[in-house]
Order: structure tokens, then sequence, then C-alpha cells
């Protein structure tokens, strides 16, 4: 078979729809992107899977966060972990810490194993780049899951604009402003801007998850950002640009009781021994207790970063491109958790006194907090070479230390109620609280090389390599668990490899292999910690570098008002962060401890299609994730992942003009299958798996630009017009039920 005969079949078997009668149109596919080789290219002709989201696209949505902006890209989905005002994204089920976040090309560290929240505000942001899958080689460690990168605005092109922007969000009373001064003096160009936003208590339809009230209590959040950008073009070609960048952003959020997270069936003899030392051995080990009570609240999450910049272009035949940047960040973050167990029939052992035992209520109170400050320093340098006419070749180095202080208190209490001759009798032994201090370093070092070759008949093959050394300290602690001086030390290869032929008009056929790696995080290898599960989870030094391995296969064609782009791919990964039982390790001796156990298994199709009628100011489109993600733990294995088999969005764009005004508007359907989440510990407690119907939420919004140039824009979202009341995910919080949004923007 010949390569055009076996192109041609591909084809067919990726879009059964390529020939139609339409006139061609600027699309998404003609956006050119960086994020996906380092190198400006064109969607259409990109070897990975890259989504843009463009600035007219972020004025439309009036989104409360840079994670809704994302909400409608193939293979990507918003988690909250029950604070909604700490939107995350996971891609093509990699959690959050498995992805990397970069707010103009510089990453937005996080040690915690959470992952990076978005800690920056939409208005201040002209267009958002996303690689969908391994993306190690070009983007270093945690981009298993993909690469998601933020570029700001710059000043605008006339000499002084005052840009002011303005929302309301029905579902949480919430209200957002925003405003900018920005232009261009010649070779300098400025930017200041200021912004704010302030949600109560998310207002849901009644259901499962919320069958007492509209509303989910301790729900609000709210957000204050500042930011100055300055940049000057330099040389006589002015080829040159120098820019800084400064930003600070103020989070406060309060964390949801989740029904999902009141578990039940916990070791009563192991939670009272882990709180309070001996204690545990008077109970029976057949005794269980559930939690009760769940709450976590984030009081604070303030991000402050300043960063340098330099890019020269065309500086040589030689030399293509040349940049570097640096910046320093402080993460200060608060976390306050409040658990509470409880056990109406725990079962004591036998004694002199009770030969054949006794069964008492026993309540258990663990209130712990977190106060963390992450210190960052980083840099990079690119320099693209044209050291051949058929090969465009790019070097590049990469530099990060991170520094973690972290202040823990947990305070613990029992209280057992037991049956006396006088009546029933408290008793509540007396703990002292635990406080712990930590101060622990990261130091990563990385080059990278990559290699764009144009072959002949239409072939171009793009390989790179990286190679990593990183080394974690803990260089202070008050822990009796770890010893000041603790070390670990980690290096690798990690590869890339992508071809792409563009042998057929108008399409693009592609194929791909890449790895990723996400190194364990500061908290995991030296810190203990009660937060979050009520028994205690220790660091591991020991752990190592999750590591996974990327195969795609996809095809790109635009022609004719069609639009198609589709990625089939297959991940497998290893060496995933977990925990386990103390019994299982020789570091500790209660509760659990990290462990690298988990592998992972990922496959599926990401499609995304569009079609505008010739003539017509209609779109359809269509874009939807059907995906498997298999976990195995041991001898624990599941697909029930939290994952749904097919999940998207479908509707009808409309795009005209009418006296001076562009309108526009978009009735969509969104919608998902049934997805369960069954995990290990949570099996062997006794709740097998944690299950979510499928649903479907019908949306319209509409909008314009007015004004001389439009630059007057408002738009208007009418969201769950059917008041369904559901969950995308066991890691996100019930939707908001019907609402509106109304955003307005105007430039000056």
């Amino acid at each position: 078979m010949n390569k055009t005969r076996l192109a041609l079949v591909v084809a067919a078997a990726l879009s059964p729809m390529m020939v139609v009668q339409a006139q061609d149109k600027t699309t998404m596919l003609d956006t050119m992107t960086v994020v996906g080789t380092r190198t400006e290219t064109s969607v259409r002709d990109n070897p990975a899977s890259v989504s843009v989201v463009e600035r007219e696209q972020i004025e439309k949505r009036g989104a409360d966060s840079v994670a809704e902006l994302l909400r409608d890209v193939p293979g990507v989905s918003v988690v909250d972990t029950a604070v909604a005002g700490m939107k995350r994204i996971r891609i093509r089920g990699e959690q959050s810490n498995r992805v990397v976040i970069l707010v103009d090309g510089q990453e937005m560290t996080d040690q915690s194993s959470y992952g990076a929240p978005f800690l920056i505000d939409p208005s201040n942001i002209e267009r958002i780049e996303v690689v969908r899958g391994p993306a190690s080689v070009l983007y270093g460690a945690k981009a298993i899951g993909g690469v998601v990168n933020v570029i700001t605005k710059q000043g605008a092109a006339d000499p002084v604009v005052l840009e002011l922007g303005a929302g309301y969000f029905s579902g949480s009373k919430g209200k957002q402003a925003s405003a900018a001064v920005s232009g261009t003096v010649e070779r300098f160009d400025y930017r200041l801007s200021v912004s704010g936003d302030d949600h109560k208590d998310r207002r849901v339809a009644k259901g499962t998850h919320s069958p007492n009230s509209k509303k989910l209590p301790n729900s609000a959040s709210d957000n204050k950002d500042a930011s100055v950008h300055l940049g000057m073009k330099l040389g006589e070609a002015e080829n040159h640009y120098l820019s800084f960048k400064a930003n600070q952003h103020k989070l406060k959020a309060d964390g949801w009781e989740d029904n999902f997270s009141l578990v039940q069936g916990f070791n009563a003899a192991e939670i009272a021994s882990d709180v309070a030392q001996g204690f545990g051995s008077g109970i029976d080990e057949r005794s269980t207790m559930d939690i009760v009570k769940f709450n976590a609240n984030l009081p604070k999450r303030d991000l402050k970063k300043a960063g340098l910049y330099y890019e020269g272009l065309e500086l040589s035949p030689l030399v293509r491109k040349l940049g570097f940047d640096m910046f320093y960040q402080e993460v200060d973050r608060e976390f306050a958790n409040d658990i509470t167990l409880f056990g109406p029939d725990v079962r004591m052992k036998p004694t002199p006194m009770a030969p054949s035992g006794s069964v008492a209520p026993v309540t258990v109170n663990i209130q712990s907090t977190s106060v963390d400050k992450t210190k960052t320093f980083g840099g990079s340098s690119q320099l693209d070479l044209a050291l051949h006419e058929e090969h465009y070749t790019v070097l590049g180095v990469q530099f990060l230390k991170d520094t973690l202080e972290t202040d823990k208190y947990t305070q613990p209490s029992v209280r057992v109620v037991m049956d006396t001759p006088a009546g029933p009798r408290p008793v509540s032994p007396k703990i002292d609280a635990v406080s712990t201090f930590d101060k622990a370093s990261m130091r990563t070092a990385s080059t990278f090389m990559q290699d764009e070759w144009t072959l002949p008949n239409d072939f171009k093959l793009i390989g790179g390599v990286r190679y990593y050394h990183v080394k974690s300290e803990l260089e202070k602690t008050s822990s009796s668990s770890y010893q000041a001086g603790d070390s670990s030390t980690h290096s690798r290869f990690v590869k890339s490899l992508g071809l792409t032929w563009t042998g057929l008009e108008h399409t693009t056929l592609r194929g791909g292999y890449s790895e990723g790696y996400v190194m364990p995080t500061l908290l995991e290898q030296f810190t203990d910690s009660r937060a979050g599960r009520g028994i205690t989870l220790h660091g591991n030094p020991d752990l190592t570098a999750e590591r996974s391995q990327n195969y795609e296969l996809g095809l790109r064609y635009q022609n004719r008002g069609v639009v198609f782009d589709s990625t089939l791919f297959y991940t497998k990964a290893k060496n995933y962060i977990t925990f386990e039982s103390c019994a299982n390790s020789s570091r500790c001796i209660e509760g659990d401890i990290y462990s690298n156990a988990d592998k992972a298994t990922s496959y599926g199709l990401e499609l995304l299609a569009e079609y505008w009628v010739a003539d017509t100011p209609y779109t359809p489109y269509l874009n939807t994730t059907l995906m498997r993600r298999k976990v195995t733990v041991e001898d624990f294995s599941t697909y029930k992942t939290d994952v749904p088999l097919i999940s998207g969005q479908f509707g009808l764009r409309y795009e005209n003009s009418f006296a001076g005004t562009d309108l526009w508007a978009d009735a969509f359907v969104q919608a998902a299958s049934q997805s369960d989440k069954k995990e290990r510990d949570i099996e062997k407690s006794g709740k097998v798996s944690r299950h979510l119907s499928g649903w479907s939420t019908l949306n319209f919004a509409v909008g314009g630009n007015f004004g001389e140039v439009g630059q007057h824009r408002v738009a208007l979202h009418l969201n769950n017009l059917n008041n369904r009341h559901y969950r995308a995910s066991v890691d996100e919080m019930p939707a908001t039920g019907r609402n509106l949004v109304l955003t307005f923007n105007t430039s000056l």
C-alpha cells in the first residue's frame, strides 16, 4: 500500500465528513502557537495535541476563573476538591499536580500534592495555549498530563487606553470588577491593572448532594489582583524586546463539606493509636468509626511574583531567536482542617473489671492548621538556530530552586462515654498538641534540545531530548521522624518524537511519542500531616519520579467551512505516588506513608469538529472526549477512576453584523455519561465506590460589540436552563443551578 493510499485510509477512518460545500474561512487551525514546539507553529501543522483560547473567546465567556475558560477544551476537566474558589484542571484524567501551569512561559510551582491553582485574573489574559499529553522534554517536571501557558496582556496600540470591566454571577451572587490603563509610546509599552471579585455561597438545584438546601454552605471566595507590565523595543531594527512583569494575587476560599468526604469504616484502634499513643491498644481491632464532620478552609493563598524577559529575533542567518527569562515568586498558604470521627458502638478489649469487654461510643476530633511559604527562583534560556535549510534547532537550559517553610499544628482529642454503676461517664484522656516546623529545598537543573527536520514528500520530523537533575534536601526540622540533611537526588533523560505529513491538500496527519515525569514534592518527601484524612500521613524521602509514555495519532482538516481536529491517544504511567499503611514500611509505625505504587493506563479519542454553513451566520459544532482510564495499585485494579466514558459539548453558533454592531449567539448542550470513583482505601473501609449519574445541561449565550471600533462589549450567559442537579466529577462540587452571567467591558 503506497503512502497516499495509506493516508486516505487513515483520513477516512478518522473523519467521515471530508467533502462539503462552503467557502474558506479563517479558523482555529490557522492560529499560531508556541507551546507545542517552543517555536511559532500553526495549530494545523503542530505535531502535538494543542488548543488555543484567544482573547475574543475569553471576553465572550465571562468566566469566573482561568480554569472555567478551559472547560470546553477536549480532554480537559475542571476540579476544585470542595473549594469553589480554588479551581484547577485535569488533562486526560491526570490530576492537577501532573499538569504544568506557566504564566508567560514561567512555571507556577507548587510543593503540595494538589497542583498549582490559577492565581491570575482572567481580565489580564491575552490568550491561553494548552498541550494535551506529556511534554516534559520541552517543559520539564509535572508535564505528564500536559501544559497550560497563560499569556498576559501587554500595552495597547494607542498611547493611553483605559479598560474597564464588570460582571455579575447570579449563581453565587458574585461581583467582578477590573480596571487597567495601557498604551504604547514609540518603543515603550506599558500596562497597569487591578481587579477583584467576591462570590457568596454557590446556589444549586436540590438533589442528592444538597438535599436540604439550594445553597452549598462554606463555598464562598474572593480574589484581589494587581499587575504591571513594562516593555521596550531595542535596536535599529527593533528586533530586541526587554520586558518586566510583576503580579500580586490574594485569594481567600471556604471549603464545602463534601458528603463524599464522610467516609465510613475506619479502623477505630488505628485511629485511636494514631492520635493518642497507646490508647488504641484497648480497642478491639474489629471496631470501626465513620467521619461525621469534615471542614477545610483556605483563609490565605497569596502570590507575589516578578519576572524579567528578553527576546531577540532574526539576529543573524544562523541565530533566528535568542530568549532568556528569570523570575522570583512567593506563595503564602494557610490551610485549616477540622475532622470528627464517631463510632457509636466501639468494642473495648476484655479487662479484669469487664471480662467480656464493653461497648462505648467514641468520638475523635482532629483540628489541624498548616502555614506554608514557598519561595521560588528560576530562569531559562533558549537559542533557536537555522543550522541547515532543512533543519530548525532549539537549544535550552532551565533552572528552578524551590524553598518551602511549613509550620504545622495539630490538636487531637478523644472522648469515650463509659458505662459505670453511676451511669454514663465521659472520659477524655489528655492529649498534647503537636507542632512541627520544616524547611526544605528542591533544585532542578535541566537542558533540552529539539530539532525540526523538513523531509522530502511533505514529511516533517521533530525530535527532542531533555536531561534533568533534581536534588531535594531537608534543611531544618523539629520532627523526630526526620533529620536535617536528609536528601534525595534524581536524574534522567526524557525523549519525544513527532512526525507530520501534509501530502493531502488541506490535511495534516501526525503521529508522536512523548514522555513525562513528575518529581515528588517537598511535602510528600519530608513532612507529616493529619490534614484531610484524620490519619497521620508520613513523608517519604525514598520516593522516585512518576513517569509516563504517550503515543498519539492525529488528523487535522480544514476546507470549505469544515474544521476537523481529532486525536487518538494511549498513555501508560508508573511509579505514581499514593499512600500505604505503615505496616508495610520500615519508615513509620502508625498511620500511612507516601509510596510509589500506582500504575495507570489511559486511552481515548479527542474530537473537535465544526462546519460554517456557506453564506449564512450559522456554525454547528461539536467537541467531545471518549476515554477510558485504568488505575492499578498492587492487587487492586479498576476502571472506576472518576472519568466518564464520553463527555463534551455540541451547539450552534451565530455571528453577524447589524447596524454597526457585531452580534453573536451560542446555543449549546454540555453533557457527560455516568462515572464512578473506586479507591483502594475506601473499598477496604466498606464503601465500594462513589457513583455519579450522567447529566446534560441546556445553555444559551448572546452578546455583541458596539461603538466606533467595537470597543464596548457585552455578553449574557444563561446557564443550566433545565436546572439540572449534577456533579461533573467526584473532585468537583455540585454545579451551579439555573443561573445567569452578565459581563460588560469597554476600552476608552
